[in-house]
């Protein structure tokens, strides 16, 4: 009973659906800069991608507990409802970590020099929407290394960085355009509590216009990797399909409609999808 609940207890934590937002940009890095797939990499890779997120999803819940606890929206939540004890939660992040390490250094010795880095993002973000409306962007920054960390580990160098990049720039900009709209659902609670966030501080028009610069760039992002690459017909209608995705999203923020995880949660596949068209007709 209590393996049960403790297990209940650690999907709900952690939003495991959430991590199949991030997992396909990963492995869309891996496509793009392999020589060879290989399926212990593959496994290796999702493994260690979804210990990571555990890792981030953890970190944020427990640094904000105390402002999830004053917002009706989140004060649900297993920490803030004194759901989780701090025991489970110390022993859940610890067992991440190790997974996560070991599972970069069987990957291979670059990819293991590299693996505090998204650590020290993930403890770190969750701090700076309390002295930064431009925690968005931090935020970007940090899933920003997905499609780049997929494209290192595929050749276990630096040119898996750079072959990557395009995808890494769009996932930037895509994360912290979105991460903006998300924010509008939570401004009076922001501005009550002196939470920095884009809406709070500059207002909701002005981020609904940082926002649609975000995702016009992201944009941008795709097209130069589609004529880079010199993309087939589909990739170009994958791109034209995201637009119209993040139009929608832009048209229903102005009518305060907050369903934007909604609209995101398929652009991750969307990518994968554009990446193995182009390998399978190039």
């Amino acid at each position: 009973m209590l393996l049960k609940r403790n297990s209940l207890l650690a999907f709900e934590l952690v939003t495991f659906s959430h991590t199949l937002f991030v997992l396909p940009l990963i492995f869309s890095g891996y496509l793009i800069a392999y020589d060879e797939i290989i399926m212990k990499d593959i496994i290796l890779i999702l493994i260690a991608s979804v210990s990571a997120r555990t890792i981030g999803m953890l970190l944020n819940r427990i640094i904000d507990a105390e402002i999830d606890l004053k917002n009706p929206r989140t004060s649900t939540r297993p920490i803030p409802s004194g759901r989780a004890s701090k025991r489970f939660l110390f022993l859940f992040l610890i067992l991440s970590s190790l997974i996560f390490f070991i599972t970069c250094w069987f990957i291979c010795d670059f990819v293991f020099f590299l693996s505090p880095i998204p650590i020290i993002l993930f403890t770190l973000y969750p701090y700076t929407k309390r002295f930064t409306p431009f925690c968005h962007f931090f935020l970007g920054a940090t899933l920003f290394l997905g499609p780049i960390a997929g494209g290192v580990a595929a050749n276990c160098n630096i040119d898996g960085f750079y072959l990557a990049l395009p995808i890494g720039v769009f996932t930037f900009f895509w994360i912290s355009g979105f991460d903006i709209l998300y924010a509008m659902q939570d401004y009076d609670h922001d501005i009550k509590n002196k939470i920095f966030s884009m809406p709070s501080i500059y207002g909701i028009k002005n981020a609904i216009v940082t926002s649609s610069i975000c995702f016009t760039l992201s944009i941008t992002s795709l097209v130069y990797y589609a004529v880079l690459y010199k993309s087939n017909f589909l990739s170009f209608f994958i791109i034209l399909l995201i637009a119209i995705n993040f139009s929608i999203q832009i048209i229903n923020s102005l009518r305060n409609n907050y369903s934007f995880f909604k609209y995101n949660s398929y652009v991750g596949l969307l990518i994968l999808i554009l990446i193995i068209s182009d390998i399978l007709f190039i």
